[in-house]
């Protein structure tokens, strides 16, 4: 085991198991912030545990390259609960959706002083099952963009203070140490990472997409002819990026040459056309547009196969990536609550009641996980809700205070990471 630093030493001697029952489930009680100590305490829930496994894997944000949000790991069923939570540091927050590898769950996060311009990023690692923390590294001052998980190579990108700039950092999964760092212009999100190159799109002036093998060798650097707004996903043919007036940019993988640029989604005069970033899978790109709809197109050429408009009334809310499996792509609307899709033609199959959501769900064997502001709730294949996680805001003394929450599925677990630094982890006694 790797051994901990003193700020983990630290963490480790508060042990706590207090729970509060909510709804036929339990939550641990989280106090808001106080006197700059990590909250809340950590605790294990070994009943929960059950449904651990070895295998399954969640890599990168989005599962995958391409974004698809669908794992193979079991979603839990059944008597489900907490199993463990955390929350690293002192007064973490801007966390990154965690990733799940081998036997660890990653996430990336900020420790804020006083000078939010002198905040320190950091790479926390903790044991998939037990929740230890096992891993607290620091990467430098800035902000962090994302992170993925590569065989033995952990890839952090952090953006600079003034956003003027990022680094790629590539490190050695299993003790943290640092193989190289690249630095870039500023990126509009996270890595994709396939076939062992990472990918990655910088905005402002520069608009361009970024390619780097895993010994930081820069394959190429392509120019977008308009202006980057989403993280890029990518398939083995090539890499795709939504631009602010609802075109994709197409490019070739292996040598960045320009494909297409095609007008994929409906303009909208009030806001950047496409804001979730867009998912590619089985030669089909799907494409979130700001007016209300989930864009099927032809990775080939850009034809458009199917449009469909998932909430009745235009409320200009933008749709998160959605998940997209061999026959369905599940979008999450803030209006049309859960909207479940057929793939081979974008009719509507199934819509679920709940509203509120804005955050990109993940599907797995057996289940559709919802992330929101204040939950987590699973649905079965249909609109049937399977179980809720509620997921306490913590009192900073802002009315309406949204919370922003991303799972991850794998090792028959749902993993958790809020924007304020707590990772749960979510299993089920059977």
């Amino acid at each position: 085991m790797v051994p901990l630093t003193r700020r983990q030493l630290l963490q480790q001697t508060a042990a706590g198991g207090g729970v509060l029952s909510l709804a036929g489930c339990t939550a641990p009680n989280l106090p808001g912030r106080s006197g700059g100590e990590s909250v809340p305490k950590p605790f294990t829930n070994d009943a929960y545990t059950a449904s651990y496994s070895t295998a399954g894997r969640w890599l990168q944000d989005g599962h995958d390259g391409g974004r698809t949000g669908n794992a193979t790991s079991t979603v839990p069923h059944g008597d489900v609960d907490v199993a463990w939570l955390r929350r690293p540091g002192t007064d973490p927050h801007s966390a990154t959706a965690p990733i799940a590898g081998p036997n660890r769950v990653y996430i990336a996060y900020v420790e804020s002083p006083d000078d939010a311009e002198h905040s320190e990023a950091y790479l926390a690692g903790f044991g998939a099952e037990s929740g230890e923390q096992q891993l607290d590294v620091e990467l430098g001052t800035g902000r962090v963009a994302g992170l993925a998980l590569v065989n033995e190579t952990l890839l952090v990108v952090t953006r600079g203070p003034d956003y003027e700039q990022a680094v790629l950092t590539a490190l050695a999964r299993i003790d943290g140490s640092t193989h190289w760092t690249e630095t870039i212009p500023d990126v509009t999100g996270s890595p994709a990472v396939v076939d062992g190159t990472c990918y990655l799109a910088t905005r402002d002036e520069d608009n361009a997409v970024y390619a780097y093998t895993l010994d930081g060798t820069q394959q190429w650097r392509t120019a977008i002819e308009g202006e980057c707004y989403t993280a890029p996903c990518a398939d083995s043919e090539g890499v795709y990026v939504g631009l602010t007036d609802g075109r994709i940019a197409a490019l070739d993988a292996t040598t960045g040459d320009r494909r297409w640029s095609n007008q994929i989604a409906t303009p909208d005069e009030c806001c950047p056309d496409i804001q979730g970033t867009p998912t590619v899978a089985d030669g089909r790109l799907y494409v979130p547009g700001i007016a209300e709809e989930l864009v099927a197109a032809d990775t080939a050429d850009g034809t458009v196969l199917w449009r469909t408009t998932v909430v009745d009334d235009d409320y200009g809310n933008a749709i998160p990536s959605p998940a997209v499996t061999g026959e369905t792509a599940y979008v999450t609307t803030h209006h049309g609550g859960l909207v479940a899709i057929d793939i081979a033609d974008g009719s509507i199959r199934w819509q679920s009641d709940e509203t509120g959501d804005d955050q990109p769900p993940a599907a797995g064997d057996g289940g559709v996980v919802v992330p929101r502001s204040d939950s987590v709730v699973a649905y079965e294949t249909s609109d049937s809700r399977a179980w809720t996680i509620e997921i306490t805001v913590p009192d900073i003394g802002m009315a309406g205070y949204v919370m922003d929450t991303e799972v991850a599925l794998a090792h028959g677990m749902c993993y958790v990471g809020v924007a304020d630094g707590r990772i749960y982890a979510i299993g089920s006694r059977e």
